[in-house]
């Protein structure tokens, strides 16, 4: 194998000018970034469902729940590998098709186990394109732009959320006939069923990766095929309406095969440890938070009915709409940051913020008993609201970061290595919130909180900063 010198594709990405390439790529990235949260988070829409279809324990439903993240850290860590090995593209290619894939079968489960190893198989599809695709794209971004980029890549997943609520409603609440819709020639189907069927739609994305994208220049490069790296940068420049400066044999040294345990050399072996760290205190906080946010939200006290305009709006979900409205500007802000004062310094402040507002909004906790002076709903609110905002912009930076501390013949076996330890995080902490509810949502709080506020401490003590540094 071989690896490209930074000064090579790095100066040739960095003297193309961003324009209609760049935006067309942010656009189907995204659109599989968004896709992928509509995966995570639809079956959450469908468990009550599958609660009553299939008489589910409360330790089967939550197993259930869960299975796509067990997936994800199967997903990291294999398709990372696969994709510095064979390449980006036809890793993209075939993470998208099997998310959908199984995704859509999912409506062919009868029952808990098969309802499991389907929505796991799902979760190794959709692991394995969340290491891809930020690979992928960094490797297209000229250093000025790179980390800002990679944040509005994270911007999607909101969207994504929005399409899982968009189907969930029209199949779970807006179809008629008390869950069975009546389809010609299958007759009677379950409409949760239908949901999942749905659901199988971005497997249409593979076309579009497909027709529509190219392997990426650094990669090229890396395994000596420089006509081919060349021939994608002059595309790139092109299309973007500027010139390019063509790399040469002389821009490439040789590189041994990528191996798994290079992420824990000398050199590499600190930014490893540091990184995954602070995946899983983002994963163990934000997922221990939000599963448990409806339970904590109605634990919080009487919810008051929001007023605009003199229009009075009632009920939980007007507070969950604010609450997602805000993460657009956290992301908005940690795009700015990241290119302002540096990966680092963004990711680890924000995450210290985000412990220190969900400290705060769990001291406004009926009896949490601090005797902080913070009480009361709108404390309680205002607070998760900067939680929110906070958490989402670290989710951001720390997409913007991962991809720059590793070499290219790396980047996707590390981005896949953290985000897989990051999903273990992600199936403890709801776990652990959920047995420590009973002793109280404070208890239950806390530990997420700590969990943020270290991430962030470890970051600021040991990270390294990566803002205007070529990909290596």
């Amino acid at each position: 194998m071989t690896e490209t010198n930074a000064t090579g594709v790095a100066g040739a990405l960095d003297r193309i000018p961003v324009g209609s390439f760049h935006r067309r790529l942010l656009a189907i990235c995204g659109t599989a970034w968004a896709f992928d949260g509509m995966e995570v988070i639809l079956i959450s829409f469908t468990l009550p469902v599958l609660l009553d279809a299939w008489a589910l324990s409360g330790l089967s439903a939550g197993l259930l729940g869960s299975a796509s993240l067990m997936g994800m850290i199967a997903g990291n860590w294999g398709w990372g590998y696969v994709a510095d090995q064979y390449g980006r593209k036809p890793a993209f290619q075939w993470t998208v098709l099997t998310y959908a894939l199984f995704a859509g079968l999912t409506a062919l489960a009868v029952g808990f186990y098969s309802g499991f190893a389907l929505r796991f198989l799902t979760g190794v599809g959709l692991g394995g394109a969340l290491a891809v695709d930020t690979s992928y794209l960094s490797e297209h971004l000229p250093t000025d732009r790179r980390g800002r980029y990679l944040v509005y890549l994270d911007a999607f997943w909101p969207l994504g959320y929005g399409f899982a609520v968009a189907l969930a409603w029209f199949f779970l609440s807006y179809l008629p006939g008390g869950g069975l819709v009546s389809v010609p020639v299958f007759g009677a189907v379950e409409s949760w069923r239908l949901l999942f069927v749905a659901s199988a739609i971005p497997g249409l994305l593979v076309f579009v990766i497909r027709y529509g994208l190219s392997e990426t220049p650094y990669y090229l490069a890396r395994v000596g095929k420089v006509d081919a790296a060349n021939e994608r940068l002059r595309a790139m420049a092109a299309e973007s309406g500027g010139d390019y400066t063509p790399i040469d044999a002389d821009d490439i040294e040789p590189h041994d095969s990528a191996s798994v345990r290079e992420l824990f050399a000398d050199g590499l072996r600190g930014r490893t440890a540091t990184i995954a760290f602070a995946w899983f205190a983002i994963n163990f906080g934000y997922y221990g938070v939000f599963i448990w946010l409806p339970q904590t939200f109605g634990a919080s006290g009487t919810v008051p009915a929001l007023s605009f305009g003199g229009i009075t709006v009632g009920g939980v979900y007007s507070y969950f709409l604010l609450i997602a409205l805000v993460q657009f500007p956290g992301y908005a802000s940690a795009a700015y940051l990241v290119e302002k004062v540096g990966r680092k310094l963004t990711l680890g402040t924000y995450l210290l913020a985000s412990g220190l507002f969900t400290f705060v909004f769990a001291s406004a906790m009926p009896g949490a008993g601090f005797g902080l002076g913070i009480e009361g709903f709108w404390a309680f609110f205002l607070a998760l609201l900067a939680s929110s905002f906070f958490t989402l912009g670290a989710w951001g930076a720390i997409y913007a970061y991962t991809p720059e501390l590793f070499p290219t013949h790396l980047r996707a076996t590390g981005n896949g290595f953290a985000g897989g330890v990051g999903k273990i995080a992600a199936v403890i902490g709801p776990i652990l919130a959920g047995a420590l509810v009973p002793v109280g949502y404070v208890a239950a709080l806390l530990p997420l909180a700590v969990a943020f506020a270290l991430g962030g401490v470890v970051v600021l003590a040991f990270g390294v900063e990566t803002m205007g540094e070529p990909l290596s």
